[in-house]
């Protein structure tokens, strides 16, 4: 659960988690269905339901990562502005506030509702933790994090942390984004390649003998083996090729 949890805050659609639940649970039954109608096969029928679900994951990943790499892009703005707000020694009710009006277009919102909420005279930490759930981004979380220092310990030479960390982020993005946008390539490329044995699978249940044997007991252990094997090498896949790179800060999925 906590690897959904996380790609949910990443996507954006933690808010709707309930909700997707629902569509994941309706979707997947409707593959079990759809397939069991048209081949008969009850192995076939729940292999394709799993491997729906896996396809509905694996969309849900691929929204996270180009939301995340969307926002990546904008987070040197804001620890920039934080800086110049420090140096201007303006409080950070009202850097949230300029924010939310000038800061990056897709940060807006976020920012204006934190801002509202310290505000109300909701507690900062309280309000700090629906921020990085609502982005669901490491940034986030040190952006979080050093207003917390901010705010416990004073501005004392923070603004050279925020410089640094600006600085930091430009420099890793830089060098990120070149890696991964090679490694999505082969990502990808292997996971297609993990549909063609279903693929032929489907093509050979156009023979009757083939749909018989493929119902049979034999046919189903068949099939659920075939199953285990796309699962396991999609996750080698997802493993082999994943790349290191920096977690959450101080992160636990509810």
């Amino acid at each position: 659960m906590r690897l959904v949890d996380s790609l949910l805050q990443s996507a954006g659609l933690h808010t709707r988690k309930k909700e997707l639940m629902v569509l994941f649970g309706f979707l997947t039954s409707l593959s079990f269905l759809l397939s069991y109608f048209a081949t008969g096969v009850f192995g076939m029928a729940i292999s394709v339901a799993v491997l729906a679900l896996g396809a509905q994951l694996e969309m849900l990943r691929l929204k996270a990562g180009a939301r995340q790499k969307a926002f990546d892009a904008l987070w040197p703005q804001v620890f920039d502005s934080f800086q110049n707000a420090t140096v201007a020694n303006l409080s950070t009710l009202e850097q949230l506030e300029y924010l939310s009006l000038k800061g990056p277009l897709r940060l807006r919102e976020q920012f204006r509702v934190l801002h509202q909420q310290l505000d109300a005279g909701i507690e900062l930490s309280s309000a700090l933790e629906g921020f990085k759930r609502r982005i669901g981004s490491r940034h986030a979380d040190f952006l979080a994090l050093l207003i917390e220092i901010s705010t416990e310990l004073g501005g004392r030479g923070l603004g050279d942390w925020w410089k640094r960390a600006a600085s930091e982020i430009r420099q890793e993005q830089a060098l990120m984004g070149e890696v991964m946008a090679k490694q999505g390539w082969v990502l990808g490329s292997a996971k297609v390649a993990l549909v063609a044995p279903w693929l032929i699978a489907f093509v050979l249940l156009r023979l009757e003998q083939n749909r018989e044997a493929y119902a049979s007991e034999l046919g189903a252990l068949v099939l659920f083996f075939g199953l285990l094997v796309s699962l396991v090498a999609y996750a080698l896949v997802n493993k082999l090729g994943s790349l290191k790179v920096p977690e959450r800060v101080f992160y636990a999925a509810s």
